[in-house]
Formats: structure tokens, C-alpha cells, sequence
């Protein structure tokens, strides 16, 4: 029966590749490096008590940039993928990456006195930190600039795996709109944490809650990251 059901499945058809691409920008934007830096930039905003407005629009520009910036980065992966051709190759080098980054939380979770983890480095962190204090939309424009950029190692698996696998089983401009609804689903986490600081104790609660839940994190995310991978190698490539 189950070969069967997995036998129907088509890798390059419409139905399969949303909800897909979807589901998976939305994992990917609960990892903790963006939402932390995130919650830190609210809070900060909240104690010079700015209007919901004002955080609101400087929130929003964030969440914009970080959209442009991961935007760039998967259609420059896609481009370079389909310009050295071999797109199968690339699909299953991705798939296994997205293992080993899933083993790696894994193994953070198991094993947490092994500092090796993923997380944005320690220098642009706070450098990051400096430029949101400033709360101008400028700086935080160049701060959200620097998470897109520093948050790709720290969680940039699965956006590399499915990149390499639309490069795959797709034309560069279909590739291209699925990038979208991807990166669409990537900042909607963002977005909803930002609507939430309109409560400054529901704020406060997440913030709470992400410190105490932060290496159930890793196990959730560490464990997705091995079956999607997996997942991608035996029936999508």
C-alpha cells in the first residue's frame, strides 16, 4: 500500500512543490537566530516606550530586508546551480548537508557541553545589537541586512536543499516564484511575533518561553532537518 501511495507521487508537480516549499520557509523561520534577535529589538523598542506605530514600521523594515536579502542569496544559489548544470548532483549535496546540519542540532541537544553549535557568530551579534539600538530605519535596515546574511549558516540548510531541488525539477522562473511563496513563509513567523508586541506581556512570555524551550528547539528542528533530507533523496531526487 504504501508503495503504491509513494509511487503517485509526482516530485515536479504543483501539488507536491507548494506545500513543500511552503511548510518548509515556515520551519525555516522559527529557527531562534532571526525571532531572538527579533524579540531583542521589540524589547529594546518597548523600554523608550515608542508608539506600537512606530515599532510596527521599523519592525516591518526588518522583516522586509531579511526577506530581500535571503531572497538574493536563493536566487543567486538557484543561477549558479542551473549555470554548472549537473542539478541532481547539487540536489542530493544539498540533501546531505541538510542531514549533517540536522545531526549537528541533534547532536547539541545530546551533547550541550560541545560548543560547536549553530548560532550567529559572536562579533556581528553585537554588532547588530549596537545598530538596532540606534532605532533609526537606516540601521535597522543594515541590521536586518547582517541576520539575513549571518543566519544562513546558522540555519541556511534547508533553504539550500530546497533551492538545489527546484533547480532540479524546475525552470529558473518557476524556480524563481517558488523562492518567493518560500521566502514569503520564512518572514511570516516574524511578522506574527511582530503583530504579538502589541501586548508587551505576550512579548515578554515569548521571549520567556524561547529561553527555557531553546535546545527542545534544536531537537524539533534537528530531527525535521534528518526526515526532510531523507525524505528529498529518496523521492525527489
Amino acid at each position: 500500500m504504501l508503495n503504491n501511495l509513494f509511487a503517485n507521487i509526482n516530485a515536479a508537480s504543483t501539488a507536491t512543490m507548494v506545500p513543500l516549499v511552503a511548510v518548509t520557509g515556515f520551519l525555516d523561520g522559527i529557527h531562534p537566530c532571526a525571532i531572538a534577535i527579533l524579540i531583542f529589538f521589540i524589547a529594546f523598542l518597548l523600554t523608550l516606550q515608542r508608539s506600537f506605530k512606530n515599532i510596527f514600521w521599523l519592525g516591518m523594515v526588518y522583516i522586509f530586508v531579511i526577506f530581500l536579502t535571503y531572497l538574493a542569496i536563493g536566487v543567486g544559489l538557484l543561477s549558479g546551480i542551473m549555470f554548472f548544470g549537473q542539478h541532481h548532483f547539487f540536489a542530493k549535496v544539498g540533501s546531505w548537508l541538510l542531514i549533517i546540519l540536522g545531526a549537528v542540532n541533534l547532536r547539541d541537544y545530546f551533547f550541550p557541553r560541545i560548543k560547536l553549535g549553530l548560532k550567529l557568530p559572536s562579533i556581528p551579534h553585537d554588532k547588530i545589537k549596537n545598530l538596532l539600538q540606534k532605532a533609526s530605519f537606516p540601521t535597522v535596515a543594515v541590521a536586518a541586512f547582517l541576520v539575513g546574511l549571518c543566519s544562513v549558516p546558522c540555519s541556511g540548510g534547508i533553504y539550500a536543499a530546497i533551492t538545489a531541488l527546484l533547480a532540479s525539477k524546475t525552470t529558473f522562473f518557476t524556480g524563481f516564484l517558488y523562492l518567493l511563496l518560500y521566502n514569503l513563509m520564512f518572514v511570516a513567523p516574524l511578522i506574527i511575533l511582530l503583530i504579538l508586541s502589541a501586548n508587551p506581556y505576550t512579548l515578554v512570555k515569548l521571549g520567556e518561553w524561547q529561553q527555557k524551550n531553546k535546545s527542545n528547539q534544536k531537537l524539533v528542528m534537528g530531527l525535521l532537518m534528518v526526515v526532510l533530507g531523507a525524505a528529498i533523496l529518496t523521492f525527489f531526487v
